[in-house]
């Protein structure tokens, strides 16, 4: 008699279904990451080149050659190294912050959840 008859779900697809979704978070949070990786290395690249002009800016402003303009360039240039810096900052807590959740991705591989529960 068939009247108390339950279905179950496969667990092989269960399993493929947890491991897709695994993969896809691994990737996203890995595409957000080199997202940010690239940005960081793009401002450092200008901070250094920036600061590499405000020094050659500082000796000419030292040897009194232009020294209204260079000042004000040299300021100019102050201004954007500590945006520069405070932007570095911010975007090195966020690779701190994916490289946190890219562990807690790892934690969450269906293997790892079904051991958990055994």
């Amino acid at each position: 008699m068939a009247l108390f008859r339950f279905r179950t779900r496969n667990p092989e697809r269960d399993r493929e279904a947890d491991e897709s979704r695994q993969r896809r978070l691994h990737q996203f949070l890995d595409e957000l990451r080199s997202e940010i990786l690239r940005e960081r290395d793009g401002l450092k690249e200008r901070y250094e080149k920036i600061t590499a002009d405000a020094a050659f800016s500082q000796q000419a402003l030292e040897d009194n050659r232009a020294a209204t303009a260079t000042s004000a360039k040299i300021d100019e240039m102050t201004e954007s190294m500590i945006g520069y810096t405070k932007r570095i900052g911010l975007l090195e807590q966020q690779i701190s912050f994916m490289n946190q959740m890219l562990g807690q991705a790892e934690l969450f591989s269906p293997a790892k959840i079904g051991d958990e529960s055994s």
